[in-house]
């Protein structure tokens, strides 16, 4: 594979010249040595899953307007990993979909024409902000939403650039555009009002069997078929019960699949937005036996409102598991727990803090994210046959 014509200049995939098994290799290399550091020592592995698409893998890009150098011509790329008000071109990325780099190219020829303002973040001036863009990788339906300032006086120019790519020869199908408006200084995807400027605000996306609704800011896995093989080997640990949780559930994707196993599932998130698409996920997929809760998983372990599981599973931010939650784990004392994390030195301190009541039966590395650093895992925790009840 050919590398891109910003490699090592936007950062996003800092591996793309190294062969796809040795990328295996390096990730599960950093990982064992950092569960060494922490005496971490799983008592079953599986070898690293690879991702079952390498290139074209990403179900969603952002893009930024700028300038790839001081007074330069407007460009519509990625960011520079060390010159952050660079933006580099994206026409060719390896890890976006050939239909975003279609709309990307399109997008950037048409404003540069018209010579339309690119956002300056240190005087906060100018109209084009982002152009944020997802394909449904199972149904091919594609969103793409036009982040600019409030400013009227571009209007035309919108609505002529909606026109063009409208026109694009592509191979998936555009069900929505969107412009959000907004003037935070801050340079973020981010909507203080939205304008539907072609169908609707939502695109459908499948995970296996099921139809999730996916709108401009819902939190989905960026590697469909990843996603797939990351849900299958989670949820392989899963069993019929009668109660389990689904902590930061996000969307409900893990919640909604869970429900087949399990008689009642109660998914905690404290994303407003997350919970009402999750409840509108679980409707469309006719699941009735969720209960999506709108709260701080943090607080929710707290209350102890709700009703016992028989089991949990845990899908944190970065950031890992909050402390309330470490405690409740160690004092809950469960036969099972599934831990799906996106960061590999917080699952690590997590499974240290917990080492005292649970071990690592089972882990296993996804690779979700080919040509990056990044790498999912999910681990089994069961607990030690000496911890007490």
């Amino acid at each position: 594979m050919q590398l891109c014509s910003t490699f090592d200049k936007c950062g996003g995939c800092s591996k793309l010249n190294i062969p796809y098994n040795d990328q295996l290799k390096i990730k599960e290399k950093y990982i064992f040595e950092l569960f060494n550091q922490f005496q971490i020592a799983p008592k079953n592995y599986y070898p690293i899953i690879p991702s079952p698409i390498v290139y074209g893998y990403r179900n969603k890009m952002e893009y930024s307007f700028g300038n790839e150098y001081k007074d330069g011509p407007i460009v519509l790329g990625l960011r520079g990993k060390k010159k952050k008000f660079d933006v580099y071109p994206a026409i060719d990325c390896k890890l976006a979909d050939e239909d975003f780099n279609k709309i990307v190219y399109e997008t950037n020829e048409y404003f540069r024409k018209k010579q339309v303002p690119y956002r300056n973040y240190k005087n906060h001036s100018g109209f084009l902000r982002n152009l944020s863009v997802r394909k449904g990788f199972n149904t091919k339906e594609i969103l793409l939403n036009l982040v600019t300032s409030t400013d009227e006086q571009y209007n035309k120019e919108v609505e002529e650039w909606k026109e063009n790519i409208l026109k694009l020869k592509l191979e998936g199908k555009i069900v929505s555009i969107i412009q959000s408006k907004t003037e935070s200084k801050a340079n973020v995807v981010k909507a203080d009002e939205m304008k539907i400027l072609y169908g609707k605000d939502y695109f459908y996306e499948k995970i296996f069997d099921l139809t999730f609704k996916v709108g401009p800011f819902s939190f989905f896995q960026t590697n469909t078929k990843g996603a797939e093989v990351l849900y299958k080997t989670a949820l392989s640990y899963a069993y019929e019960s009668d109660i389990a949780y689904d902590l930061y559930c996000g969307t409900g994707t893990i919640s909604i699949l869970l429900a087949q196993k399990t008689k009642k599932v109660y998914a905690i998130e404290i994303v407003k937005e997350a919970v009402e698409a999750a409840k509108e996920n679980a409707k469309l997929n006719k699941v009735n036996n969720v209960e999506f809760i709108n709260k701080d998983v943090k607080d929710f372990v707290k209350s102890q409102e709700y009703e016992k599981p028989d089991y949990i599973v845990v899908d944190p931010p970065r950031a890992g598991l909050h402390p309330n939650l470490i405690k409740f784990i160690k004092d809950q004392k469960f036969d099972k727990i599934i831990y799906i994390s996106c960061n590999p030195k917080t699952l690590a301190s997590n499974l240290k803090e917990l080492s005292e009541i649970y071990e690592v039966s089972a882990f296993h590395l996804v690779d979700m994210f080919p040509h990056t650093d990044h790498v999912e895992s999910v681990v089994l925790m069961t607990r030690n046959s000496f911890s007490a009840f």
